[in-house]
């Protein structure tokens, strides 16, 4: 809608500057105030006056209105430029054409020094101003400069103004602008919080600052709307503009609105709209202290009155939180269904809103209006859009009084007449509802009186009433009193007297008499008088019961028994009293009327009296006599009338009024009885004694006069509305409470007109002042609906005193709501299973109604449903659960029907109304399975102790829900006991192990693992399906199975490394030193339970020594070195070689210790801590870092630290510690030296030789290790003593042998002593050698040795495979700080080789850094090589470029001897640039030094000679302008230097020395390699397989070459064989030798085995191939595998090639020569000939013996050593080429092989064939074949040549 106001105009100031002159107000809850965001506008210098405003309340002005805001004048914004302020433009606004405009331009100097501008014109024609010209400005002065404007058309100007000064130019911008639309409004605008489905609002200006009238028309995106959203504007008016923000969903808005304006509608302004909404949250407490009632069954909350009295109201509050940061609105809805006088729970608050973070108590009232009923109803509490809504239940029960008599009967026994008798009644209340009571009884009229005869019982309450007996006549009296009680039943008290007098005693009535009257009265015996019953009696027509009453004579068993006195309902008892037409049994006297209503009557003359008719309904005579007072205004005449059986006479009641204008009201009393009891001699049996009936007439009327004003009644009603429910034919009973609150009595009458429905008793009477009177209301209503029933009460005869009383009642129907329909569908059932379902039925009446399910009996195995029968409170909604099991796969229809009755109804007798209802119940048995999503679950590796989650996640693919249950079997695995692991529990816990999964669904059931050893785990997981009957289950079926490992943390130490004064140590004796291995061994195993005490490093000891946990200790030896020297420096090499990650920590005892205070701790300290204090207070040791985490497979670098700083052994107990793992404790050592102190490090006291088998000729040699860790080198010298006394003792056999049992060790420096250990036996050799170190102490080593048979031991005792003791890493692992190049590994194992093998590897050295170039060479050492091996590197020395790698080829060439090698190399790495660095700066020192050794200085002044006195102030040099040096002093003896004593003493200032620079510090790279050489017949029999990969190395005679060490050793002198024994073993082999030659069947078996056929085994063997074995022997070559040759003889062929190599040559030649000589021998024609080869035909034999000679001269050939060398260096040299370019990726080792098809070769030319080759195809030959020659087969050997090559890790193996 478009909206036009008046509009003011706005300033200049405000639109030049309108963002001065607008705000924004936000109308918010005032619970809370909330500030926009700051936004930064356009301009730099301005800013928004609504960024920092609070939002205030809504103004008062309406929406749209237009309003003018006057503020101070703004600034215009202005420059300063170099100290000359001006504004930065002049604008020209509302111009006209052909007018001139002139704006003035000020500029100000504001610098303290005076100024000068020039200033040059505009460049159009429309801006002028007075021609240019200096302008001088002091301090502080301003100067105008006029500008005139002149417009010539419409349209925009823009030109500018430059000033010139001396520091440079600047401009003023001049424009000129139109007329335009122009609207502003705020460029943001933040809202409040607001909750979702609430509202927010907001306001902003928007401001017309254009020249134009503008319309404008807003566009919100939704959740805002904008008022007004169209409007028109007046230039410089002001609109405010409301914005409302009513979210439906919680999110953050920040969304623009667009207002359009202009001519077009194409103009717009934005306003960016910033919000946030959130979902409100209202939490419910019904009990916010304790615990809360929850309905089970709706899962609502249950708010409980608990019983409240009726008629008053109860109040209880629920608290309403609100946790948001909005504020949370509610409302409150209560069941819609309920009649609206008939709702007892009440809510006041309808609606309302908590704000943030506050609490609401929300009242509740409950006020019930019927006795005994229990209340229900429903409350909802809705928050906006219903999006959480909260019910509750609330419950109440209506509790009335519980007034009670202390007793029901008072006797007065009998009273004289005239007399007076009291007695006492205790009447109380036992409920907490307060109760009114009134008791039915005139005391002015009656002869019994009760004080007080109405009040008030508050709850618990008692009272003490008085009753009296004054009778009148001596006759029998007996009343029976009403108690009337509001809102209770009431109560009937007995009350009986006999009066006697003088002539008149009647029978004493007694209260067994009133006991056997009411049983009379129901066997109808009453209406016979005394007399008739004692006749009857004896004449045997009647007779006594067991109590004492009278009852017809029984004639049979089969008569009826006689009639007891039936239970009376009280209400009953009340209404059908006799007196209307209804009564429970007749009545035996009547009286009418029973209400006599004078009317007005004069007090001056008596009314006309009103007859009265009493009626005898009994066989006997009554007597009737009147009961009234003296003083009683109505007297009734005659006062005593006997009345005949079943006869009636008359009777007048009088009325007198004695005051006028009063009211008379009053009840009189009679008491009628049969006249016989008047006497007690009348009565002959006790039993006949009747009491007398009392007859009550209400009397009434008033003396008021016509025209007087009756006394206004002053009362109080307690009336209720409703009617209590009961069902049809069924009476309801009220009371109601009329109280009298004036001080006059009153009187009341029901008038005609009340509703004939409603039954009112009394219907007339009269209330004294203060007093109560307790109607009691009875009606039956008919129909459902309801019925107002209209009862007028008239007070004290006057029409104007007329209370309407209005009441509603309606028949209850019994109908219940099924609110779930009246079919209930079942969802597929598991056959053998159950399913349930809820079912709601809501009792829709005021009744409590029982109910009852009932079905056919052959469905009740298939369907049941709980409760079954039960009662519904009114407006309660049950749920009924049915439950559905079937037995068969099948579709199943129940029909049920739901039977209701009244509640009320009489017990044990059928109801006479109900209803049913038919429920139709469908369901489907099927079957169905539970399976695992996952058939195998895998925790993977748990810390022991420790927790791992996982989720098993059951699958139910059928349409039935199931029932499962879970079990779980256990299994491990590992090192372990089976007995003691089975009684383990297990160690997978589930959150659930039964549950319900529904059809087509999953559920993840938590599995949590907990494993208590390091072992593995499986555990098998089944899975039963559960019938109803929960005890039993189906079958199981695997489901799942789990695995676990549960695991330690597990640290190892991969690599040492050692520098600084440890450099020298090599990475075996330091793996010794610091026990690496035991450690390693020790870490993987598992921790014990005191270790795991503290499973993290913690303070846990107040002592400086604390408490270990761990039974490990191993010792961390650093060595020795001499004080002052740089400390040794260990680097090791963590790794997580465990699963899991582990934090791991090396803990001083400081670190163990918690701190005390300086009085707790102990002044005294023992050796121990004061030495421990010391290394630790010195940081002798230290470890970087001290503490670390390392992730599985993750590696750290740890610095251990010794510093030499103390001379003596430092000890420091260090823990070890790994979180939730072992605990190890380290003791490090360490040994400081003085310096030149000798020092060699024992690693142990014993040494234990790897063992050896018995038996073997050339046992290996073994090496033992000392290590030099002082300063100097020591000698040292092994006592050989006790190895002669073992050898003596073992038959002179060298048990021990020590190679070199003396020499020397370098400083810092390992050397290696051989052993050889030869044992004859199978069992342990011990002997104690003593080793001293010459100048030093000595030391006793135990050497132990085993000795074992292999033949015994078998497999179990592999010790002949073992080829080092060195455990340490192959590959590098370990980078030291620093470090700049690595090798690819660290250690080479040779393995097993046979003696004078050659081995060859292939290593790289890398260069890591990116830069630098890098030197390297390689230093061997001589004294690691052993005699006759041979060490080499190739390259020894060369250039590696930044981030390349050279390989590095290694050669060992193993000596002739058994023995265990173990080689140290160290390849020193220089950078290029410090080694460049140093030969320069070696160069100039030297360059340096030779100029000071040629060159001198000469210091003295005077070298001419000049004497001082003829030296003068000036010198000539005309004289002798040639002389420049002095002459020399002569030369002399020097005195020596005496200085004075008054000099100071101290040392002169020496000149400063240059000393010569230090090399670089090479970075040391260690390369170990070991291996163990066999003798050849123990590498046969050992690793025969192995043969073919090895190279045997025939050495030449050759110059060593750079790079190769060889140490010579003289051979093992071997003592010459004993005389006796030589003679013995010469006289044997004579013996044997000339038996054979002498033997002739030895000659015919040699002649018969060389020309009888070959047989299968022995094809291979030939006269040739045996000839051609001595010859290869007889060169000294290998003997094949199928030649044995003696150990001792290929010793002595060795030597003998050893001495004489030329000779060697020559035989060599000769054995060839001779080779062929008998080849072409063998195999010549003759030779043929001679074994019946006739038949042959010469040529082929001629073809195939040449052929089979130039094989075997290539055979030949290609034993010859020389040939050999030469293959294996091609084959190295190949091998290398191929790994290098692998290496550099110019290859691919790992490419599938490409197949390549060739043409099929040509046939070569006859005349390109080489001599020896026919051109005639031959047959082909494989080894093993046989030529055939006729009937001849000539075997063909078979030479082979073997050749292995192995690639792996970088490193190349070549045999």
């Amino acid at each position: 809608m478009l909206t036009q106001v008046k509009s003011w105009a706005l300033s200049p100031e405000s639109m030049q500057k309108p963002s001065d002159s607008f705000d924004c107000t936000i109308n918010s809850s005032p619970t809370f105030s909330v500030t926009s965001r700051a936004t930064a506008t356009g301009s730099s210098s301005s800013t928004c006056a609504w960024t920092n405003t609070s939002f205030s309340v809504q103004p008062e002005q309406g929406l749209g209105t237009l309003r003018c805001i006057r503020k101070k004048q703004s600034k215009v914004k202005k420059e300063v430029f170099w100290g000359i302020q001006v504004v930065e433009s002049l604008v020209w606004k509302n111009w006209e054409l052909g007018k001139e405009i002139t704006k003035n331009l000020t500029l100000k100097n504001i610098n303290m020094k005076t100024q000068k501008l020039k200033y040059r014109l505009p460049r159009t024609k429309f801006f002028f101003t007075v021609y240019p010209q200096p302008i001088f400005l002091s301090p502080g002065m301003s100067f105008t400069l006029p500008i005139i404007f002149r417009p010539l058309e419409e349209k925009e100007y823009v030109d500018q103004l430059c000033f010139i000064m001396a520091e440079g130019e600047f401009s003023v911008e001049l424009r000129a602008i139109l007329p335009s639309h122009q609207l502003f409004c705020p460029p943001s605008l933040q809202l409040p919080l607001c909750a979702v489905s609430d509202t927010t609002e907001a306001w902003f200006n928007l401001c017309n600052v254009g020249d134009l009238p503008t319309f404008f028309t807003w566009d919100f995106p939704n959740p805002f709307h904008g008022l007004p959203s169209t409007g028109l504007l007046e230039p410089g008016s002001v609109c405010q503009i409301k914005v409302v923000f009513q979210p439906l969903v919680a999110l953050i808005y920040d969304v623009q609105a667009i207002c359009w304006y202009g001519d077009t509608g194409d103009q717009k302004s934005t306003i960016q709209l910033q919000a946030v909404a959130k979902c409100p949250q209202l939490l419910v407490y019904v009990n916010k202290e304790g615990a809360e009632e929850i309905d089970l069954e709706s899962a609502r909350k249950v708010v409980n009155f608990g019983p409240a009295p009726v008629g008053y109201t109860m109040k209880k509050c629920i608290q309403l939180f609100n946790p948001s940061v909005v504020n949370a609105s509610f409302r409150v809805e209560a069941n819609r269904d309920l009649y609206e006088d008939d709702r007892v729970f009440t809510c006041p608050i309808i609606r309302g809103v908590v704000s943030p973070g506050e609490q609401m108590w929300l009242p509740l009232l409950f006020r019930p209006q019927t006795v005994g009923l229990q209340s229900i109803d429903y409350l909802t509490i809705l928050p906006p859009g219903s999006t959480s809504e909260v019910s509750l239940k609330i419950t109440g029960l209506c509790a009335g009084p519980a007034v009670s008599l202390k007793h029901y009967c008072i006797d007065f026994n009998w009273v004289n007449l005239g007399e007076c008798a009291t007695k006492s009644l205790m009447i109380q209340n036992d409920a907490d509802c307060p109760a009114y009571f009134m008791f039915e009884l005139d005391n002015r009229e009656s002869v019994f009186s009760l004080q007080p005869q109405s009040g008030f019982l508050g709850g618990r309450e008692q009272k003490m009433l008085t009753l009296t007996f004054q009778p009148t006549h001596p006759i029998i009296c007996y009343r029976r009193v009403a108690c009337l009680i509001h809102h209770q039943e009431p109560l009937f008290l007995d009350i009986i007297g006999t009066c006697h007098s003088d002539s008149a005693k009647p029978a004493i009535l007694r209260p067994r008499h009133l006991k056997w009257y009411r049983t009379h009265m129901a066997r109808g015996l009453i209406l016979f008088s005394p007399d008739i019953l004692g006749t009857m009696l004896r004449e045997k027509k009647l007779e006594r019961d067991e109590e004492g009453a009278l009852m017809l004579r029984r004639e049979g068993p089969e008569d009826p028994p006689p009639a007891k006195y039936p239970s009376i309902p009280p209400m009953s008892e009340y209404f059908l009293d006799g007196t209307s037409d209804t009564a429970i049994f007749p009545p035996t006297v009547s009286i009418e009327p029973l209400v006599a209503n004078f009317g007005r009557c004069s007090s001056f003359e008596g009314p006309d009296p009103l007859p009265l008719c009493l009626t005898n309904h009994t066989r006997g005579k009554i007597t009737v006599v009147w009961t009234y007072q003296a003083n009683s205004p109505f007297r009734v005449v005659p006062d005593v009338v006997d009345i005949p059986p079943l006869k009636n006479t008359a009777a007048r009641l009088y009325f007198q009024p004695q005051y006028p204008n009063k009211i008379y009201a009053a009840e009189l009393e009679a008491f009628a009885y049969y006249k016989v009891l008047r006497s007690y001699n009348n009565i002959e049996e006790d039993c006949t004694v009747f009491p007398s009936w009392c007859l009550r007439l209400k009397a009434m009327g008033h003396s008021y006069e016509v025209d007087r004003e009756h006394n206004f009644p002053r009362y109080t009603l307690d009336v209720p509305k409703l009617f209590p429910a009961v069902s049809s034919n069924n009476t309801s009973y009220r009371t109601l409470l009329l109280c009298n609150s004036g001080s006059l009595m009153f009187v009341f009458d029901l008038m005609p007109n009340s509703s004939p429905d409603v039954t009112l008793r009394p219907t007339s009477g009269f209330i004294l002042p203060g007093a109560c009177q307790i109607f009691l209301l009875s009606t039956c209503p008919k129909g459902i609906p309801w019925k107002q029933h209209s009862l007028s009460l008239q007070f004290n005869f006057c029409p104007k005193y007329v209370k309407e009383i209005m009441m509603m009642s309606r028949e209850e129907p019994l109908e219940l709501q099924l609110e779930s329909g009246r079919t209930l569908y079942f969802k597929p059932t598991y056959v053998g299973g159950s399913s349930t379902s809820p079912f709601t039925i809501r009792n829709t009446t005021r009744l409590p109604l029982s109910f009852e399910w009932k079905y056919a009996y052959h469905n009740s195995k298939v369907v049941s449903v709980r409760p079954s029968k039960g009662i519904i409170l009114p407006n309660e909604a049950m749920i009924h659960t049915w439950t559905f099991t079937p037995c068969h796969e099948t579709k199943y229809l129940v029909r049920a029907v739901l039977w209701c009755w009244d509640e009320g109804a009489s017990s044990g007798l059928p109801p006479s109304q109900t209803n049913h209802y038919l429920l139709r119940v469908i369901g489907e048995g099927i079957k169905g399975s539970i399976t695992a999503k996952e058939k195998e679950l895998d925790f993977g590796n748990v810390l022991v102790d420790s927790e791992q989650r996982k989720d098993l996640v059951l699958l139910n693919d059928g349409n039935c829900t199931l029932h499962y249950r879970l079990f779980v079997e256990q299994t491990m695995s590992g090192p372990c006991d089976p007995e003691e692991m089975k009684s383990d529990p297990v160690a997978l816990k589930m959150d659930k192990m039964e549950g319900i999964l529904s059809a087509r669904s999953q559920e993840a059931i938590c599995l949590t693992a907990c494993p208590t050893h390091r072992l593995q785990y499986t555990w098998t997981i089944s899975c039963s399906i559960l019938t109803r009957n929960e005890s039993k289950c189906g079958d199981k079926e695997v489901i799942c199975k789990a695995t676990m490992m549960g695991v330690y943390p597990t640290l190892s130490i991969l690599d040492a490394c050692a520098t600084g004064s440890a450099g020298g140590i090599t990475r075996q004796h330091l793996w010794r030193l610091l026990s690496l291995e035991t450690l390693n061994s020790y870490l993987e195993r598992d921790p014990t339970s005191w270790e795991l005490t503290y499973k993290v490093p913690t303070r846990h000891s107040t002592n400086r020594i604390p408490s270990i946990f761990t039974p490990l200790l191993l010792d961390f030896n650093f060595g020795a070195s001499p004080i002052g020297s740089e400390p040794s420096v260990v680097f090791l090499l963590l790794k997580n070689s465990g699963v899991v990650p582990l934090n791991w920590a090396f803990l001083f005892p400081s670190d163990q210790q918690i701190d005390l205070e300086f009085w707790a701790e102990r002044t005294e300290f023992d050796f121990a801590e004061l030495h421990q204090m010391r290394v630790q207070d010195n940081q002798i040791f230290s470890i970087s870092p001290k503490t670390g985490s390392l992730f599985p497979g993750q590696e750290q670098t740890v610095e251990l630290v010794h510093r030499h700083i103390f001379v003596g052994t430092d000890h420091l107990p260090v823990l070890l510690k790994v979180s939730h793992g072992r605990e190890i404790l380290l003791n490090f050592i360490g040994v400081t030296v003085q310096v030149g102190e000798k020092y060699v490090h024992f690693t142990s006291i014993s040494h234990r030789f790897t063992p050896v088998t018995i038996g073997t000729a050339l046992p290996s040699r073994q090496i033992y290790e000392l290590y030099n860790g002082g300063s100097v080198p020591v000698l040292y010298d092994i006592q050989l003593d006790p190895l002669w006394k073992i050898q003596n003792k073992n038959f002179q056999h060298p048990i021990f042998q020590c190679l070199n049992p003396h020499g020397d060790i370098q400083p810092g420096k390992t050397t290696q002593i051989f052993w050889i250990f030869s044992p004859i036996e199978a069992k342990t050799y011990t002997v104690d050698v003593p080793i001293h170190i010459l100048g030093w102490n000595s030391a006793t080593i135990r050497f132990e040795g085993v000795g074992y048979d292999r033949f015994i031991m078998g497999d179990t005792a592999p010790f002949h495979t073992v080829t080092t003791n060195d455990q340490t890493p192959m590959a590098t692992k370990l980078v030291v700080p620093g470090q700049v190049a690595f090798l690819s590994q660290s250690r080479i194992s040779l393995g097993n080789i046979p003696v004078c093998s050659k081995s060859s590897r292939l290593i790289f050295l890398n260069n890591a850094s990116d830069k630098e170039p890098i030197i390297f060479s390689w230093d061997l050492g001589s004294s690691s090589v052993i005699e006759n091996v041979i060490l080499k590197v190739s390259p020894m020395m060369g250039m590696v470029a930044p981030g390349e790698n050279i390989p590095c080829v290694v050669t060992m060439k193993a000596s002739q001897h058994a023995c265990f090698y173990s080689f140290d190399m160290v390849c020193k790495v220089y950078l290029q640039k410090a080694l460049a660095q140093y030969e320069s700066e070696v160069q100039a020192w030297e360059k340096e030094k030779s100029r000071q050794e040629v060159e001198f200085t000469i210091t003295e002044k005077n070298l001419e000679g000049i004497p001082e006195f003829f030296k003068s102030g000036t010198s000539c040099t005309v004289c002798d302008p040639g002389r420049k040096y002095k002459t020399l002093p002569p030369i002399q003896k020097q005195l020596p230097y005496t200085p004075p004593v008054t000099w100071n003493l101290r040392s002169p200032k020496t000149g400063q020395i240059w000393l010569c620079p230090e090399a670089p510090k090479p970075c040391l790279l260690y390369l170990g390699l070991t291996a163990r050489a066999h003798n050849m017949d123990d590498f046969m029999g050992n690793f025969f397989s192995e043969f073919p990969s090895c190279f045997i190395y025939q050495p030449l005679k050759e110059k060593k070459n750079e790079g190769e060490s060889v140490i010579m050793e003289d051979e093992p002198e071997y003592g010459a064989f004993h005389r006796q024994a030589k003679q013995i073993v010469t006289d044997i082999l004579t013996v044997v030798i000339r038996g054979l030659l002498e033997d002739r069947k030895f000659h015919e078996d040699v002649e018969n085995t060389l020309v009888e056929p070959i047989p299968y085994f022995s094809q291979f063997w030939s006269e040739e191939s045996a000839q051609m074995v001595n010859q290869k022997c007889s060169v000294g070559q290998v003997s094949d595998s199928s030649t044995s040759c003696e150990g001792e003889e290929e010793e002595a062929n060795q030597d003998e090639d050893k001495e004489d190599e030329t000779g060697e040559e020559e035989e060599e030649s000769w054995d060839k020569g001779k080779l062929f000589g008998s080849l072409d021998e063998s195999l010549s024609p003759s030779t043929i000939q001679k074994r019946s080869l006739d038949q042959l035909l010469s040529e082929e034999l001629n073809s195939i013996l040449q052929e089979e000679k130039a094989r075997w001269e290539k055979e030949t050939i290609s034993r010859l050593p020389s040939f050999l060398s030469l293959r294996q260096s091609v084959l190295e040299n190949m091998i290398q080429n191929i790994m290098i370019e692998a290496s550099r990726g110019e290859v691919v080792l790992t490419t599938k092989p490409r197949v390549i098809a060739l043409p099929p070769p040509q046939q070569p030319p006859a005349q390109n064939l080489p001599s020896g080759y026919s051109p005639d195809p031959l047959p082909q030959r494989t080894s093993g074949q046989n030529r055939s020659f006729g009937s001849v087969q000539v075997p063909l050997p078979q030479i082979n040549t073997f050749m292995k090559t192995s690639i792996c890790s970088g490193t190349e193996q070549v045999f």
